[in-house]
C-alpha cells in the first residue's frame, strides 16, 4: 500500500497556519518515506483556503520524489486549455510527478460564482475531462461541445508522459465513471468500512465490465489520522481540531452531514478515523488494505493544530507505520 498526505488547506483567522508550513511538511514527508502529497480545491470560504495549483508548483520545487496530486480539482470551473497548461507545467517542474485528481463538486456556493449551475456540473465535468485528456496527448485539438468550442488548439509543453487521472465520487454512478474515465477512484472520506467493501466491489466490477486491468487502476482512500502513544492521547490531542473541521463541513452543507446541524458528535464519526498508537493505526490500515485499498492519503493536520504536533505525527507514521505496510 502507498502512503500520501492530504495537506491542510484551511486558514483560520485565530490560528498560526501559513501555506509555507506545507513546504516544511512535504520535505519531512519525503525524508520519512511517504509516496504522495495532495491538495484540495475550495472557493468562497471565509476561513481562507490554499489554492492547489500554485501550492503544488511550490511543493514541486522543494521535493524530488513525492507524487503531487490535486484531490480534487473541479474542472468545470476552468477553461480547459488554461487548466491543461497549468497541470502540464507542474508535471514538467516535477519531472513527471503530477497526478490529476478531479471531482464534480457538491457545494453550490462554490460553483455559481464561476457560472456553473448544479445541473451543468456533471456534463461540464465530462466535457472538460475529455478535452484535458486530448490536450495532454495530442498535437492539435478541435472541439465543438455544449460548453466549449475550439478549433486547432494545443498546449505546449505537454506532460512528460501520460497524465494519471484520479476521479473522486461516492455514488455508484460516480464510481463507474471513475472506472471508465480514470486511472484511479478516490473513495469518499465519508465512507465507512462497510461502505468501502461494497463500493470497491462496484469499482472492480465496473473495471471488469469495461475490460480494464484492476492492477493498473487504483483505489485511493482518504482518512483523518493521528498517531500518539495511545488512542486516548491521540484523541485528546486531535479532537478539538478535528471537530472544528467537521463543524466547518456541517456549516457548508457537506453532502454526508446535515447542513443545518453544526454540532458534531465525535463518536458518530470515529469509525472513519485512523487514531491511536502505531499498532492500533496499523491494524485499521491493514483492514483497508485487505479490502483492496492501494493508496491511503492521510489528513494529519486540522484547523488550529500546531505545526510541531503535525510534524511529529508525520515522523511517527514514517518511522513506525509505513515500514509495516508500504509496497517498498
Amino acid at each position: 500500500m502507498k502512503f500520501g498526505v492530504f495537506l491542510n488547506q484551511y486558514y483560520t483567522p485565530e490560528d498560526d497556519f501559513e501555506v509555507t508550513d506545507l513546504l516544511e511538511q512535504a520535505a519531512l514527508m519525503e525524508s520519512v518515506g511517504f509516496d504522495s502529497a495532495a491538495v484540495g480545491e475550495r472557493h468562497v470560504h471565509k476561513e481562507g483556503v490554499v489554492e492547489p495549483i500554485t501550492a503544488l508548483a511550490a511543493i514541486a520545487s522543494q521535493t524530488e520524489r513525492l507524487e503531487l496530486a490535486t484531490m480534487a480539482v473541479l474542472p468545470a470551473l476552468y477553461n480547459p486549455i488554461h487548466l491543461a497548461e497549468k497541470v502540464a507545467m507542474i508535471d514538467r517542474l516535477s519531472t513527471g510527478r503530477m497526478r490529476f485528481g478531479a471531482a464534480i463538486g457538491y457545494r453550490e456556493r462554490e460553483l455559481t460564482p464561476f457560472g456553473v449551475s448544479m445541473d451543468d456540473r456533471v456534463p461540464m465535468f465530462m466535457e472538460s475531462l475529455s478535452l484535458l485528456k486530448r490536450l495532454w496527448s495530442k498535437e492539435s485539438v478541435s472541439h465543438d461541445g455544449d460548453h466549449w468550442q475550439f478549433d486547432d488548439v494545443f498546449i505546449s509543453p505537454r506532460p512528460e508522459d501520460r497524465m494519471p487521472i484520479w476521479i473522486g465520487g461516492h455514488a455508484d454512478i460516480a464510481i463507474k465513471r471513475a472506472a471508465y474515465r480514470g486511472d484511479a477512484w478516490i473513495a469518499s472520506a465519508s465512507s465507512t468500512t462497510e461502505d468501502l467493501e461494497r463500493q470497491i466491489g462496484v469499482y472492480e466490477d465496473s473495471l471488469e465490465e469495461f475490460g480494464m486491468d484492476r492492477s493498473e487502476n487504483d483505489v485511493i482512500l482518504m482518512r483523518d489520522c493521528f498517531v500518539a502513544d495511545s488512542y486516548e492521547e491521540a484523541r485528546d490531542t486531535i479532537e478539538p481540531h478535528l471537530l472544528k473541521l467537521y463543524q466547518m463541513y456541517a456549516r457548508w452543507g457537506q453532502t454526508y452531514m446535515d447542513e443545518h446541524e453544526v454540532e458534531v458528535d465525535y463518536d458518530e464519526l470515529a469509525e472513519k478515523f485512523v487514531l491511536g498508537s502505531p499498532e492500533e493505526c496499523i491494524e485499521k490500515l491493514r483492514t483497508y488494505e485487505d479490502l483492496g485499498v492501494d493508496h491511503v492519503v492521510l489528513r494529519v493536520q486540522f484547523p488550529g493544530q500546531p505545526q510541531d504536533t503535525t510534524l511529529r505525527c508525520l515522523e511517527r507514521i514514517g518511522e513506525e507505520i509505513i515500514p509495516e505496510l508500504s509496497d517498498a
